[in-house]
Formats: structure tokens, C-alpha cells, sequence
């Protein structure tokens, strides 16, 4: 019987060809829609789940209280905080500590820059990073490092690794080390990424006083031992720091900080590895707003929902012409069950089409796809049997929505009036104006979001951050060379530019530079026995003048004082926390077994992204430093000259290290690509579910005018105008229209305020904008109506009465 009903079904389809493509191809785009970001928030949800500790490993971080009574989280720790947790607190089964930065890893003749982390040896352990060859216990010897298969490839093509000797720049000098291992690639939905694991006995033995607790410059991992909880690490974590970190918590209460709900000034915390991708306790995750696949999700869902409801508008327009089937299939003993599973059939087949042309649609666009929204997805993803589970579950999910009501419909209309050819689905049309509502509730909510979220966008792009992003080139340092002799001999090279107005260097890139950015350094020092806690900037000289930042006090570094190593610059935010707001210029503090003087104050500038608000900052004059970025100020005469100019200047001094120089102005610019992504998406959704409403709104067009062509022609018989009855007809769909705008235009308002509060800069969202939209949408719906009423009302009425 299923066998019959699917035949007769596809002859059905294949009767009414015009129906049946604009079904197919309207599901066809909404299912690979629904593919492709479905795919994408796996992908986003599937970070960290290959770890088969994965329950079992945290991140430590620390919640310090502030003067004004805010909290600051801060996954930073000492150096001797890992091992004496891992001695100290019966919770903690293995603990390692975790720094990494793009070295220079030099073989013969060849120089890469990778990843290099720092990590002890229960990092292995606790982390499922295979080492495919070589020795597993590498870590234990300083001396030798894991390399991932992708960068021995690219360093020795053609031959093992294994026993090889590379070095690689430390600290401006090179240090021979042994490759003992070679470590699967790691995955793409890893919150940690690494090229090369290192011992972190090499960063020990670099530092002054690795026993020290006031260098926290270092993230913890820890594994917990089995029947414990991270909640009984916390209480032992918070023991430790009540007895190591008594300076701290003196210097905190002499402050005026006071304590929390829960009586402490610090508290420390554990994140769980599970969970890294979507906090931003820690610098190792993406910080990803936990939303974000859930939007992908939603919008999937919404774009099926509005094709869905065109299914049922078209096929609830069909039906007209199938009056005289129904009739006689009821007359001929059909039951209701019958005409429900034959017309659920004809869905399913036209389900199963789009769905198969979905699936090709998709693996055509998935390159293009992964190029638009930086992704690297594949259809590997697809293997998995929760996904594929979840998949077909939601395909007859679908099936049954977009086939069952229609089918329900017309299975319970009267015999004597399917047989007269005549089929009424219901004077009030209430399901069918609902339907009508929805879509185009959420076509507006999408066109609002969209509208805001650019406007966001636009605002962090082309607000002013306090220093100069059109003129400044910032060229990251690479390759194996000492940043020093670098930055002089490059200063060299364009001495007598005309290009060229001035440079410098920075330990801090500025924004998303090609080689990464936005990385820094914080520190606490004790001002007047009070702590302070600044981003610490190790500079050059000239920086003020080539970033274009604004001294407000004091004066800036100069070659003519030679004790300006000693000093600091810091900005107006920091200032004003020092000796409660006082002049700080020419005061002094000891950092480092150093008295630093303050010689000035910068007005305040965004360091980091307008995420975030302008933070305490300090600016030291270290003319030997490792700087992480050569900065040139050019003239804005001939900007793609100037750039030229200094990479010309760059590979003359470091032949072998790669050009990644790009004006701040683009670096800015990459800091907001995940905005830019969303962005992306909520308007390609938003065109899709406005051209899927439309669809639907004229097919409901035509089957409601269909059943007026006589009250038209009686209309048009008594002397009424063409314009008259566009109006009549019209009216009733954009009051449907203008009750979707109503609705959503608050919905998104609070969407988007929400969305709004992760941004320490933001713009207000203006009730204009939501007018705008209306009417883009009311005028939207009043031409795709006006197709099908002109139509009608150019009509010979006589026609008109014969045919109704």
C-alpha cells in the first residue's frame, strides 16, 4: 500500500510540475541552509570532546576583588604555583604549567616561525596529544622537544625529524635542542594549538627568582584525581593562597578592597577544559560566546520553519485544483487515514528530493562556505551517528510539518462539496494568517538584527581608538634575528625615505596583526605600599610620537636623558589609581629590583579591542627589548609606496623571515571578524527568509483572490476602480505584515541590547531603525501581492462571475 501511495504521489508531482519545482527548490535552499550551519555549531560544540580526560582537566584561574567592588578573573599564576598545588592539595592527580609564543626554529638553512609551548610532562598525560613516533617521555629532558607532523614536514620534507638538532630564539638567543618526538597534528577544534612542545624547565631556568609568587605569568592545568570534585580543589587552592600570597592579601586590604559574598578577596576558580571554548576566564580558549552555535541553530531551525510554511501555503493552494480528486476518492470508501498518508507521501517525495539536492547543493558550497565564515569544515563531520541520528529525526520532523496539516485539511472536508469541485479550508483563516504572521516575523527580526549588528560593526571599525591607524605600519618580527638589531638596522634602511615619518617597537603588536596580536603582559607593583596591577608595554623610542598618542603631563622618552631606561610612561587610568588621583609625575616605584620613575601621562587609548574597556597601562623605555612589532609612520601621500618601501627595507635586513607588515587600520579590522562572520550569516538568512515569505505570501495571494473573483466581478459590474480593488485586496495581507512588525520589532530590540552588553563601546539602538525596517517590509509585501491582485482587478468581470 505504501509502495502504491508513494507512485501515485510522484505522478501527482509530476502532473503539477510549477508546484512541485518551487517546493523543491524552496526546501532544497532551506535544507542546505540548515546543512551548513548545522555543521558549523557541531563544529563549534565539538571543541575539546576528543580529550578523554576531557571531565577530568581544569584551567585555574583566580577571581580577584577591586577597590570599586567589581571582580576580575585572571587565569595568570606564579610560576611555583603549579608544583605546589600538585605537592599541597590531595585533589590535584597532575598539574602542568602552560606558556607559549611564536619562536623562530631554525634547521641549517631554514627558518620557520611555530608555536612553541611550554608545558611540564604531565601535560601528555593528562592531554590526548598522541606522539606518533619517537620518545613519549621527552619532556622530562629539557633539552628535547615534540614537533607536530605538519611542521616536520615543512622543516625537513623527505626525512625523519627524529634525533635532528634546531635551534631556536629564546630570548634573542639561539639554544640548541634535540627533536625527540613527533606528535599528531593538533586538531582544529582544539582550544590549544601548539607546533612544538617544550619543557617548561627552559622558561625556569630563565627567570631571576622562580620561586617568587609576584610574577604571574603563567596558566595551571590541572587533572583531578578520581572521586573528587572541583569544588573540593577550590576550598584546597584557596588554603594555598591564604598562606603563600599574604603580601597580596595585605596589600589588598590596605587598599580598601573588600571582601565578597563568600568573605574572600581572592578566590580561586577551575574552568573546565569541556568548557574553554566558550569562556573568557582564560587567554588559551577562543572565548566564543556560547551563544553563538545556538544562533547558528536558531537560524537554521527559523530558515526550515519559513520554508515549511511556504510548503503548507502552496500546498493548501493546490488543493483548489484537486477538489474533484478528494471527492471521488472519498465517494470510492477513502478514509480520512488514506488521504492523510497519501498526501503526507507526496511530501515525503518532495522532502527526499530536496533533501538528496541539499546534500549535493552543499558539498558544492562548503569550499565556498568555509572561505566566507573562516571555517574549515568538512564532511568527515557528518560521520558521526549522533549527528546523523539527530539528522534524519529532524528531516521527518519536517516531513510531517510541512505535509501533515495540509493533508489534515483537506482529509476533513464534506463529501457532497469536494464532489460539487468546491473546497472551502476555513472563512476565518486564522492557521493561515498565523502562518503568514510568523514568517514575517521572523523576516523583520532578521533584517533588524542585521541592520544593528552592522551598525555595531561599523561603529568599532571606525571609532577613533586613541592612536593612528591610517598612517602606522606594523610589521610583526620573524624569523630568527635579535629584534634589536632588527629594529636599528631596518631604522637604517629608511633613514631618507620620503616615504617615512618616524619608528619604533613594541613588545605589544597593535589589533590582529598577520602574525597575531592583542597580547600582553600584566604585572603588579607596590606604589606606597599599596599594590597596582598595569599592562606593562616594554617600547622603543619614539613610540609616542609614531602611534600619534597624546601626552597630557610630564614629557615623553628622550635619547638626551640617559636614565630613562628607569622610567615609565603610564596612562591617565592608571594614574588616577595611584596615590588616590595625585600627581604621580616624578614619583617612583620599585619593579623588578628597580626604582622606576614616572616622567609622564598619555591620554587613555584602546590597546585592545572596544570589547573591552581602556584598562591601566604603563610604558617602559627598554631599548634592548624583544620587541614582538616594528611600527613605521608614513606620510599619507602614497600609502601602497610607503608599504612597499618598508617590506623592501625588511628583506634586506631578514632574507629569510616572512613580510607581515599591514597598516593598524587592518588590524583593527581583523579583531572584529567573528562579528563580521555573524554579521554575514544573519544576512544571508535574513535575504533567504524574506524570498522563502514572499513565496509563500503569494501563494496565499492566489489562493485567497482565487476564492474573491466573483465579489471582484459584482465589484468591478457596480463601477469600481482598478486602484479600488488593488486596495481591497492588498490591505487585508499588509495588516497581516504590519502585526509581524509589531511583534518582532520589540523582539529584536532586546535581542540585540543583549548582544550589545558584551561591548565596552556600543552604539544606541534607534527607534527609527525599526520604522525603516517596517516599511522596507510592508513595501516588500505590497509589490509581491500586487503581482497576482492587479491581475485580478484588470480581469473581465463577466469572466470573473462564469468562472467563481
Amino acid at each position: 500500500m505504501f509502495y502504491n501511495y508513494i507512485k501515485i504521489g510522484w505522478r501527482n508531482l509530476m502532473r503539477q510540475k510549477v508546484f512541485s519545482a518551487i517546493n523543491i527548490v524552496g526546501m532544497t535552499v532551506a535544507f542546505c541552509v540548515a546543512f551548513l550551519l548545522g555543521i558549523a555549531a557541531y563544529f563549534e560544540w565539538s571543541y575539546d570532546q576528543f580529550h578523554t580526560n576531557k571531565n577530568g582537566v581544569f584551567l585555574v584561574y583566580t577571581a580577584e576583588r577591586m577597590v570599586d567592588g567589581s571582580v576580575q578573573n585572571n587565569s595568570s599564576h606564579a610560576a611555583v604555583f603549579g608544583p605546589t598545588i600538585e605537592k599541597e592539595c590531595s585533589a590535584v592527580q597532575a598539574a602542568s604549567r602552560f606558556a607559549w609564543d611564536y619562536e623562530a626554529v631554525s634547521y641549517k638553512e631554514k627558518s620557520l616561525d611555530l608555536s612553541v609551548n611550554f608545558v611540564d610532562p604531565a601535560f601528555l598525560s593528562m592531554f590526548s596529544f598522541p606522539v606518533l613516533e619517537g620518545d613519549k617521555n621527552a619532556l622530562r629532558q629539557a633539552s628535547h622537544i615534540l614537533i607536530t607532523k605538519k611542521a616536520a614536514d615543512k622543516l625537513f620534507p623527505g626525512e625523519s625529524p627524529i634525533g635532528k638538532l634546531v635551534q631556536i630564539n629564546m630570548n634573542n638567543h639561539l639554544q640548541p635542542f634535540t627533536i625527540a618526538g613527533i606528535m599528531a597534528d593538533v586538531p582544529r577544534n582544539s582550544s590549544i594549538s601548539f607546533e612544538v612542545l617544550c619543557s617548561f624547565q627552559n622558561v625556569i631556568s630563565a627567570l631571576p627568582d622562580p620561586n617568587t609568587w609576584d610574577n604571574q605569568a603563567y596558566q595551571v592545568f590541572v587533572q583531578l584525581r578520581p572521586h573528587t570534585s572541583p569544588a573540593m580543589l577550590e576550598t584546597q587552592m584557596n588554603d594555598v593562597i591564604q598562606r603563600y600570597r599574604t603580601n597580596k592579601l595585605s596589600s589588598m586590604k590596605e587598599n580598601g578592597v573588600t571582601p565578597g559574598a563568600d568573605g574572600k578577596l581572592l578566590s580561586m576558580h577551575t574552568l573546565p577544559l569541556a568548557d574553554m571554548h566558550f569562556r573568557e576566564e582564560g587567554n588559551t580558549g577562543g572565548g566564543i560566546n556560547p551563544f553563538y552555535p545556538w544562533m547558528l541553530v536558531i537560524m537554521a531551525l527559523l530558515i526550515i520553519g519559513t520554508a515549511s510554511i511556504n510548503f503548507i501555503n502552496l500546498s493548501m493552494g493546490r488543493s483548489f485544483t484537486r477538489a474533484g480528486e478528494i471527492g471521488l476518492r472519498k465517494a470510492l470508501g477513502a478514509v480520512r487515514n488514506q488521504l492523510i498518508m497519501q498526501f503526507w507521501c507526496e511530501a515525503l517525495i518532495v522532502c527526499t528530493v530536496a533533501f538528496i539536492a541539499s546534500l549535493v547543493l552543499g558539498a558544492l558550497l562548503l569550499p565556498a562556505f568555509n572561505r566566507l565564515f573562516s571555517y574549515h569544515l568538512s564532511f568527515s563531520i557528518l560521520l558521526n551517528v549522533k549527528l546523523i541520528s539527530w539528522t534524519i529525526v529532524a528531516f521527518f520532523f519536517v516531513t510531517v510539518l510541512a505535509g501533515g496539516y495540509p493533508a489534515w485539511l483537506v482529509a476533513r472536508t464534506n463529501l457532497i462539496e469536494v464532489l460539487k469541485g468546491k473546497m472551502s479550508l476555513g472563512k476565518s483563516g486564522f492557521l493561515r494568517n498565523t502562518l503568514i504572521i510568523v514568517q514575517f516575523v521572523v523576516a523583520v527580526l532578521l533584517i533588524s538584527s542585521t541592520a544593528i549588528l552592522w551598525q555595531q560593526l561599523n561603529y568599532l571599525r571606525t571609532r577613533p581608538m586613541g592612536f593612528d591607524t591610517e598612517q602606522v605600519i606594523s610589521v610583526p618580527i620573524t624569523g630568527n634575528v635579535d629584534a634589536t638589531k632588527v629594529l636599528a638596522r631596518i631604522q637604517q634602511q629608511l633613514n631618507g625615505d620620503p616615504h617615512v615619518i618616524s619608528s619604533t617597537a613594541s613588545y605589544m603588536n597593535l589589533g590582529a596583526g598577520l602574525a597575531g596580536g592583542e597580547s600582553t603582559w600584566k604585572v603588579g607593583f607596590d606604589f606606597k605600599g599599596h599594590e597596582a596591577k598595569a599592562v606593562w608595554v616594554p617600547v622603543e623610542y619614539d613610540y609616542l610620537q609614531t602611534l600619534g598618542l597624546k601626552l597630557v603631563a610630564g614629557r615623553d622618552f628622550s635619547r638626551s636623558y640617559g636614565a630613562d631606561s628607569n622610567t615609565v610612561i603610564v596612562n591617565e587610568k592608571l594614574a588616577a589609581t595611584l596615590d588616590g588621583g595625585k600627581d604621580v609625575i616624578g614619583q617612583h616605584f620599585e619593579f623588578d629590583g628597580q626604582q622606576i620613575q614616572i616622567i609622564g601621562i598619555i591620554k587613555d587609548f584602546n590597546f585592545k579591542s572596544l570589547r573591552q574597556g581602556i584598562g591601566p597601562l604603563a610604558l617602559k623605555l627598554t631599548p634592548s627589548l624583544g620587541a614582538a612589532a616594528i611600527f613605521v609612520k608614513v606620510k599619507p601621500a602614497d600609502l601602497p609606496g610607503a608599504m612597499a618601501a618598508v617590506e623592501k627595507a625588511w628583506r634586506a635586513v631578514v632574507p629569510q623571515g616572512d613580510f607581515k607588515g599591514s597598516f593598524l587600520n587592518e588590524n583593527v579590522n581583523r579583531m572584529y571578524e567573528a562579528e563580521a562572520r555573524l554579521a554575514t550569516i544573519i544576512v544571508c538568512s535574513a535575504v533567504l527568509a524574506i524570498l522563502i515569505s514572499c513565496m509563500g505570501l503569494f501563494a496565499v495571494a492566489v489562493l485567497v483572490i482565487g476564492q474573491r473573483n466573483r465579489e471582484i466581478g459584482i465589484r468591478k459590474v457596480m463601477g469600481a476602480s482598478v486602484g479600488s480593488i488593488v486596495t481591497l485586496l492588498s490591505a487585508g495581507f499588509l495588516k497581516l505584515v504590519a502585526i509581524a512588525i509589531v511583534i518582532a520589532s520589540p523582539m529584536a530590540w532586546y535581542i540585540m541590547s543583549t548582544w550589545l552588553q558584551h561591548f565596552a563601546y556600543r552604539i544606541q539602538i534607534q527607534w527609527w531603525l525599526f520604522i525603516l525596517v517596517g516599511l522596507a517590509a510592508l513595501i516588500i509585501a505590497f509589490f509581491t501581492i500586487s503581482i497576482q491582485t492587479i491581475r485580478t482587478a484588470f480581469m473581465n468581470p463577466v469572466k470573473s462571475i462564469k468562472t467563481a
